[in-house]
């Protein structure tokens, strides 16, 4: 059988990575363009070459790490600097998505996901299908991001302005995972979507176990 991926995708501060990580934990593949996208950028890269020649040094730490917070801060105020960063990353993260997929088809996986917060921003709903949407209330959202990442109100409304609308991606959607209770009721509601949709790909949701309750 041949591998499939299926995209997941949300709104920032929807609960997306709350959700990867109850299918994780049923022990389906998980693959997160974040985390690409940190190593596209480690120290020596050609992709943070890139980014220093636009942005100015500046964006680096005194170790030479990127400095993700003072990026975002340029990027996130910038829509032209937000674009020229996609254009410098998304490729590298692309490549390394696609050998990632090549191994676990090696190893004979039939099914894995890809986490994408940008999946439908960067045209990739084709590519990954079927797509699942974390859906949550900006009541929500705005406080968990706002205390997630240390951010104040002007702040979190440009990190989600930045982003296609969330209902818009909630109606594009093949599958939607409601997150506006507790984090028990998220994992309940993502184990129903997740069994659903590997019917649909006639794969035995079996396969992935639920963990047994605490």
């Amino acid at each position: 059988m041949a591998l499939r991926v299926f995209g997941l995708t949300g709104g920032i501060g929807s609960g997306k990575s709350a959700a990867a990580a109850r299918l994780r934990a049923r022990g389906l593949p998980v693959v997160n363009a974040d985390e690409l996208a940190r190593v596209a950028v480690v120290p020596g890269s050609e992709t943070l070459a890139q980014l220093v020649e636009y942005f100015g040094p500046g964006i680096l730490k005194l170790d030479g790490e990127l400095d993700r917070p003072k990026l975002g801060g340029i990027v996130f105020s910038d829509p032209e600097a937000r674009r020229a960063l996609d254009r410098m990353v998304h490729p590298t993260v692309r490549a390394l998505a696609s050998e990632r997929f090549a191994a676990l088809a090696e190893r004979g996986e039939p099914l894995a996901c890809y986490e994408v917060p940008l999946l439908y921003e960067s045209g990739l709903e084709k590519t990954y299908s079927p797509v699942v949407v974390v859906n949550a209330p900006d009541a929500q959202r705005k406080p968990r991001l706002a205390a997630r990442d240390g951010l104040d109100s002007r702040q979190v409304e440009a990190r989600i302005a930045a982003q296609m609308p969330l209902p818009e991606k909630v109606r594009r959607a093949e599958y939607v995972i409601e997150n506006d209770a507790t984090l028990a009721e998220l994992e309940r509601r993502a184990d129903a979507v997740f069994d659903a949709l590997c019917h649909s790909l006639a794969i035995d949701p079996a396969r992935y176990p639920r963990p047994l309750a605490n």
